[in-house]
C-alpha cells in the first residue's frame, strides 16, 4: 500500500463499497496502490470498483498487473478471485476467448481448493459466454451448477444474477413463460439482498420478454424507468442495454424518432466503454428499425456492422439471422 493510502482511507473505501458507492471507491483509490503493494483485498476492491463503474479497460489493465503478483505471493484465494474478475472485465469488452480462459482457470483452481463461491461465480460466467455463442444447453448446464451453490452459501445477490442469466437463455430459446418467471425471481432476490442494479437488470429483462410477446408499450415504459435507475447507479453497460430496448420498443410502435435517439444513446455509451456485445445488439435492432422505414441502405449498413462484431464474438445464430434478413455478405 502506498504511504498516502492509510488505514483510515482504507476503512472509508470499504464502507463506500458496502454502501454501493462504487464511483466514490474508484475515485478514492485511484493512483493510491501499486500492483505489488500487499493488501490483496484492497487491490481487488479497486478492480471491482472499476468494473462496477463501466471502466473495464482500466480494470483489465489493473487485473493483468496484479493477478501474476497475487500468484507469486502465494495468495491462492485472491488469485482465484482476480482471475474471475479478469474474466468479467474481458467479457464486457467482448474478448470472449480470454474471458473463457480466465473463468475456466478460476473454476479449475477453485475446484481443487473447495472454493465453492468461486466455483459458482465462474460457472455462472461461463454460462453467460455460452449463451452469447448460442450454446444454450451448455449455458443452462453451467447455471445449474451455480444455482444450488449460491443457495447453499446464502448468496442472494448472486442468485439474482444467475436467475437473470437463465432468463436470458430461456428468452433466446423462445421460452417466454420460463424466462419471465426467472426474471421475477431475479428481481425478488435482488430486492431482498439490496442489489438495485440487478433488480433494474431484471426489469430490463422483463421488458424485452414483453416486447417479444408483442407488448411494446410495456417494454418501452419499463425499459425507460430502468435506464434512469441504471444511470443513477452509474452502470453504463446495463443503461446502454436499457436504451437499446427503448429503441426497439419505440420502433415496434413506429415511433422512429424516439427509436433512433435511444439507439444513438445506447451506441454512445457502449462505444465509449468498449461494450461490444451491447454495440452489436443495438446495431442489429437499429437495422430492423431502418428496414421498417424502408431505408434499405441504412439497414444493411447497420446489419453489416453488427455482423462484424458478432463474428468476433462467435455468435453464429445472430450472424445467420442478419444474413438471412438483410442479405449482408
Amino acid at each position: 500500500m502506498s504511504l498516502s493510502f492509510d488505514d483510515t482511507t482504507a476503512r472509508r473505501a470499504r464502507e463506500l463499497a458496502e454502501a454501493g458507492e462504487w464511483p466514490e471507491v474508484a475515485r478514492l483509490m485511484r493512483g493510491q496502490l501499486e500492483p505489488n503493494s500487499g493488501h490483496a483485498e484492497l487491490r481487488l476492491l479497486y478492480a471491482e470498483a472499476l468494473t462496477r463503474t463501466g471502466q473495464e479497460r482500466l480494470a483489465c489493465d489493473w487485473l493483468q498487473r496484479i493477478t501474476p503478483e497475487l500468484e507469486r505471493e502465494g495468495d491462492r484465494a485472491s488469485h482465484r478471485r482476480a482471475l474471475n474478475m479478469l474474466g468479467v472485465a474481458t467479457f464486457s469488452l467482448g474478448d470472449l476467448d480470454d474471458a473463457r480462459l480466465a473463468f475456466a482457470t478460476a473454476l479449475d483452481l477453485a475446484l481443487a481448493q473447495d472454493d465453492f463461491l468461486i466455483v459458482a461465480r465462474a460457472a455462472n460466467n461461463l454460462g453467460a459466454i455460452a449463451n452469447v455463442k448460442g450454446e444454450h444447453e451448455a449455458a443452462l448446464t453451467n447455471y445449474r451448477l451455480a444455482l444450488p451453490t449460491f443457495q447453499r452459501l446464502g448468496r442472494r445477490r448472486e442468485l439474482a444474477e444467475t436467475y437473470h442469466n437463465i432468463a436470458i437463455t430461456h428468452r433466446d430459446r423462445g421460452s417466454f413463460d420460463e424466462a419471465d418467471e426467472c426474471e421475477r425471481r431475479a428481481i425478488d432476490y435482488a430486492s431482498d439482498s439490496a442489489a438495485p442494479r440487478v433488480a433494474a437488470m431484471g426489469r430490463v429483462g422483463r421488458a424485452e420478454i414483453a416486447l417479444r410477446r408483442g407488448d411494446p408499450q410495456f417494454a418501452a415504459s419499463t425499459a425507460s424507468r430502468a435506464a434512469v435507475e441504471l444511470n443513477e447507479l452509474h452502470d453504463p453497460l446495463n443503461e446502454a442495454d436499457a436504451h437499446r430496448l427503448v429503441g426497439a420498443a419505440a420502433a415496434a410502435m413506429a415511433n422512429f424518432s424516439v427509436a433512433h435517439d435511444a439507439f444513438a444513446r445506447a451506441l454512445e455509451l457502449a462505444r465509449e466503454r468498449g461494450h461490444v456485445v451491447i454495440e452489436a445488439e443495438t446495431l442489429r435492432d437499429s437495422a430492423v428499425a431502418y428496414a421498417q422505414q424502408h431505408m434499405e441502405e441504412a439497414a444493411r449498413a447497420d446489419a453489416t456492422a453488427a455482423c462484424v462484431i458478432f463474428e468476433r464474438l462467435g455468435a453464429t445464430s445472430e450472424i445467420d439471422a442478419l444474413k438471412n434478413r438483410f442479405g449482408v455478405p
